[in-house]
């Protein structure tokens, strides 16, 4: 487990230009048949269920965050089509990857779950942000290309000390295997303390 925080922070605030109702068109990787995947967040999420100041991510919107595109309403369809196939193209040059989920990461606002190897996944992350870049451009909000793969378990929706998460996550089950072979292009929102999203493309590995 990555080093734990001393406390945890409302992760509920609202990043520049977001606002209720705004959709934001990402790259996610999605859970998709991975039985084994959401059966590990489930045990993640069932220690976790007596600790307040914690909302869990419902089963059908977890998720992996992988690259920012920008606002729906900045972006012309023509553009949204145009990154679709640099996507595409990038993507069905790659072998679908197999990667472990399970490395516990509490950071302060909310608990995930990261995997090994830490890089195995850069090489989607990769075509979909030089996608990106060659239509819609690179977003402000996504910053530096670094990125820590990761499924949220949790997020922290109050201030206060992390000790109840460390005490209730003293036992901690073994990662299980995860195959990625497709990234999801989604135009998401988000409503009160959840993450929603309109699926606009499915694009394969390979």
């Amino acid at each position: 487990m990555d080093s734990m925080p001393e406390r945890m922070t409302d992760h509920w605030w609202w990043l520049p230009g977001m606002r209720p109702g705004r959709r934001m068109l990402l790259w996610h990787i999605l859970l998709d048949g991975q039985q084994e995947v959401s059966g590990l967040v489930r045990r993640y999420q069932d220690m976790l269920a007596g600790v307040g100041g914690l909302d869990l991510v419902p089963a059908e919107w977890l998720h992996m965050t992988t690259q920012i595109v920008g606002f729906e309403d900045e972006i012309p369809r023509e553009q949204v089509e145009a990154l679709v196939a640099g996507a595409r193209r990038r993507l069905g040059a790659l072998a679908p990857i197999e990667v472990e989920v399970g490395r516990l990461w509490v950071h302060g606002e909310g608990v995930a779950l990261g995997i090994r190897p830490e890089r195995g996944l850069d090489p989607v992350r990769e075509a979909v942000r030089q996608a990106a870049a060659e239509t819609a451009g690179v977003h402000p909000l996504d910053g530096e290309p670094g990125w820590t793969p990761h499924v949220s378990v949790a997020y922290s929706n109050a201030d206060g000390p992390a000790a109840p998460i460390a005490d209730a996550l003293d036992r901690r089950p073994d990662p299980v295997p995860f195959r990625v072979g497709a990234a999801h292009l989604v135009a998401q929102v988000r409503d009160g303390h959840l993450y929603r999203w309109e699926h606009l493309a499915e694009v394969p590995l390979g």
